[in-house]
């Protein structure tokens, strides 16, 4: 059964991760895709193969949601294959560990315009578009590190934080436009997630039993799927055995 048949949805970080898996989850459900990453090839190929397996539109754009005007850009790509928007999953994000007295300006702000600016300029985008649609709903995806502080990820922590925030405030907003707002919040998943760990995070990482991207997936399904009267504002999903 296509559960999200004649919706259209935008994921950033499509092409890999939790993001590749919505994108699976979501077009094998009937959902018409945008994809945005980083790479044009690996969209080209995963546009393709949705298309061929499940029978949806797909359009993508190669992007850093880092850069203001490659999200302008994207975002027009977008209006030029489809004139609405049900759903935005704000996927793509970066971690750097480094302890704060070893960081740098540049390092900072290339977290920061990922996880957080980033996400909040593809927010206001999509937003104006469905102000007008008068229905929606933004998806974000933050993190455990959003509760916690961990020491080596201050920065990637302030940004989750900062996701958390904006996503409560942004909820509140766009209640009269009948716009919903989700945040998801992953623990440890086994992708490749993560710049300059150090040895014990990874071993930790690997003897641990963590969520698969294709888990994470199914909760922000199981957020998009609910009729339009029922908001599901959080979902924090971690690995059983994940203390913090």
């Amino acid at each position: 059964m296509e559960r999200l048949k004649y919706k259209v949805t935008l994921i950033t970080g499509a092409s890999r991760g939790i993001g590749l898996a919505t994108a699976h989850k979501f077009a094998q459900e009937g959902s018409d895709l945008m994809l945005i990453a980083r790479s044009k090839s690996l969209l080209e190929n995963l546009a393709k193969l949705l298309n061929e397996k499940y029978g949806v539109k797909v359009a993508f754009a190669a992007c850093d949601i880092a850069k203001p005007e490659e999200i302008e850009k994207a975002f027009e790509v977008f209006k030029k294959h489809f004139s609405k928007l049900h759903i935005l999953i704000n996927n793509a994000g970066r971690g750097i560990f480094n302890y704060i007295q070893n960081g740098s300006v540049e390092e900072w702000k290339e977290v920061i315009d990922l996880n957080l600016t980033g996400l909040i300029y593809l927010s206001h985008l999509a937003v104006k578009l469905m102000i007008q649609q008068k229905d929606g709903h933004i998806i974000n995806i933050s993190s455990v590190a959003g509760r916690v502080g961990i020491p080596g990820w201050s920065v990637y922590c302030a940004t989750k934080w900062g996701v958390i925030g904006f996503s409560e405030s942004l909820r509140k907003e766009l209640l009269k436009y009948n716009i919903r707002v989700t945040l998801i919040e992953p623990g440890v998943v086994k992708t490749d997630w993560g710049e300059n760990m150090p040895e014990e995070w990874i071993l930790q990482r690997s003897n641990m039993k963590a969520l698969k991207p294709e888990d994470v997936a199914e909760a922000i399904f199981y957020a998009a799927l609910q009729p339009p009267y029922v908001s599901i504002n959080e979902i924090l999903i971690r690995p059983t055995e994940q203390e913090r």
